[in-house]
This record gives C-alpha cells, sequence and structure tokens, in this order.
C-alpha cells in the first residue's frame, strides 16, 4: 500500500511503496529510487525541468541517495555535475525517457 507524504513544499511528494520511493513534483514523476537488492535510482526526463523542481530533486537526493549527493554537493554546477553523472552509465543510475 502506498503512503504520499509532502516533500518540503506543497507542491512536492515523495511516494512511499514496499521498496520504493517516488518523487514527484506536481504532476511529474521525477525520479524513482528501488531499493531492492541494489538500490538505483531510475531518473526522468523532467529532473530539470525548472528551478524550483531542481532546488526539490537535489534535496530529495540529500536526504535519500548519499552517494550521489556527496558527488555534487561542492559543485558550483550541480546540474552539470548530475548529468555527468548520468551520462556516467552508473549502473546504479538510470535516464528513463518514458518517467514523466
Amino acid at each position: 500500500m502506498a503512503r504520499v507524504e509532502q516533500f518540503h513544499n506543497k507542491n512536492q511528494f515523495v511516494i512511499y511503496e514496499p521498496s520504493k520511493a517516488t518523487f514527484q513534483s506536481y504532476e511529474s514523476t521525477i525520479c524513482i529510487l528501488n531499493n531492492d537488492s541494489i538500490e538505483t535510482l531510475r531518473v526522468g526526463r523532467r529532473w530539470d525541468y525548472s528551478k524550483t523542481t531542481l532546488k526539490h530533486f537535489y534535496m530529495f537526493l540529500e536526504e535519500y541517495i548519499s552517494y550521489v549527493w556527496v558527488k555534487i554537493k561542492d559543485s558550483k554546477n550541480k546540474r552539470k555535475a548530475f548529468q555527468e553523472i548520468l551520462d556516467s552509465k552508473d549502473p546504479r543510475i538510470v535516464y528513463d525517457e518514458n518517467l514523466f
């Protein structure tokens, strides 16, 4: 059974289900963190849709995915730093064009 919680703002949500947490901004699914045998992050195409979405996406990373947050937190350009992580083909972080 899913549980929905507001995430720092009235239009940002985390949806908890067994073995996964979904971050949603307004009507868009930004990413899904799967906690099966290996923690994986599926990132949708709207992860950098707006400054507000990015701000909350970074907050989600900081709270839920520390191994990613550590890599981008001190960067002057966090968006570029995260894009480089996506481009690196780390098997734990997957870009999903169909996630929106």
